[in-house]
């Protein structure tokens, strides 16, 4: 029996502290739970309480007051399949309106000096979508080897054709300082009497074929070459061009001084149309180069201009006829005249010399005024009136 009392005693004695302990445990518990938040701020507090009181899920989150403002807008960049930036499509352009056909067409004919002519009237008819350039030039073509090329056949189909010509620009020339091929020609030297007089009945035969069909023509003259021989047979074709295209009614334009020095000799540059100066013909010396050509086409362009104007200016309106009058034996009444605007006045009148002795309208110094003298006023002069001299005053 003792020995079972020792051992109840002994195992008491061992579980009193296990109880004391949890009891101990369950007090802190107890406080930490219902401590208030200044006792929250213990570390053992705050563990024990973690073990005995249950947390949220989501605490709330400390609102604090913030500005309002709009997302910027986002661009997207659509990416390629290496991770490269996919070209983004470009904006659709607005629709253009559809321009205008041309209505006035020019044909540009002659030798390959006429060729390259052609393309500086159309750089500088580029701005005028009215005007088409139509290129009939011919390289190593002229008015003597017609037996090569013949311009008279060409010009007749040209005119005679379905295509619409308002004016015709002639530049002819650099390849006729040769001998005729026909037979009964071949024995005529270059530049002689008979063969000019030929050479001149082409150019007029060349010229007409326009002028029957109402076309206008423009001849352009050679300009100045580096070869003296060249050259001398330029000035009689420019010559011969001048006098025999102007009398069927053709539009001579002198390019000769355009591209020479104040010498009138030959000069490979010069000033261009903006007054720059460079490069105006080719290593040739003959032809233009593309800058010579439209310092050439600048020199036309104003002729041209004229028959543009003349061409497509509109038609005036009519004026109204006569009303005729409803009562038998009354004139016509004519319809009111429109009122015409003022006559402009001029910027300064007529300028007199206050020195220079007065001249009659023959030229003869102005006579004195003839007939008998004026005889003053001989009214008696009021006194204090404006015409009262006498002295003293009264």
């Amino acid at each position: 029996m003792p020995s079972a009392r020792r051992q109840k005693d002994s195992g008491s004695s061992r579980a009193a502290p296990v109880r004391a302990f949890v009891a101990l445990l369950l007090a802190l518990g107890l406080c930490a739970a219902w401590a208030p938040p200044a006792l929250a701020q213990n570390p053992i507090a705050d563990f024990f309480g973690s073990l005995f009181t249950p947390r949220r899920a989501n605490p709330p989150a400390e609102r604090r007051p913030h500005k309002r403002y709009r997302r910027p807008p986002t661009t997207v960049v659509r990416r390629g399949p290496n991770g490269e930036a996919a070209p983004q499509p470009a904006p659709a352009a607005p629709a253009e309106a559809p321009k205008a056909p041309p209505s006035f067409f020019i044909a540009v004919i002659g030798d390959s000096q006429a060729n390259l002519l052609a393309d500086g009237l159309a750089q500088v008819l580029a701005d005028d979508p009215r005007v088409a350039i139509l290129d009939r030039a011919k390289d190593d073509t002229g008015l003597v080897r017609d037996d090569f090329y013949d311009w008279r056949a060409a010009a007749k189909a040209l005119a005679d054709g379905p295509q619409h010509i308002d004016v015709a620009v002639i530049q002819i020339g650099i390849n006729d300082n040769q001998k005729f091929r026909q037979p009964e020609l071949r024995g005529l030297d270059p530049l002689s009497k008979p063969f000019n007089d030929i050479y001149a009945k082409r150019v007029e035969e060349l010229a007409r074929i326009f002028r029957d069909k109402h076309i206008p023509v423009i001849w352009v003259g050679l300009p100045i070459m580096r070869s003296h021989t060249l050259s001398n047979a330029a000035l009689v074709f420019n010559d011969i061009d001048r006098q025999y295209a102007e009398a069927q009614g053709a539009h001579y334009v002198d390019l000769w001084e355009a591209f020479s020095d104040e010498n009138s000799a030959f000069r490979a540059s010069g000033p261009d149309i903006n007054g720059v100066i460079v490069r105006l013909r080719s290593v040739d010396g003959v032809h233009f180069n593309k800058a010579g050509a439209v310092k050439a086409a600048h020199f036309v362009e104003p002729e041209i201009r004229k028959i543009i104007e003349a061409a497509l200016k509109p038609p005036e309106i009519p004026t109204q006829p006569a009303t005729p009058s409803t009562t038998p034996g009354a004139p016509a009444t004519l319809p009111a005249a429109p009122p015409q605007a003022p006559a402009p006045k001029p910027i300064a009148g007529k300028v007199e010399s206050l020195t220079a002795a007065a001249v009659s309208p023959g030229g003869a110094l102005a006579a004195a005024p003839s007939g008998p003298p004026v005889a003053p006023d001989a009214a008696p002069v009021q006194p204090g009136r404006a015409d009262d001299f006498s002295w003293p005053a009264k």
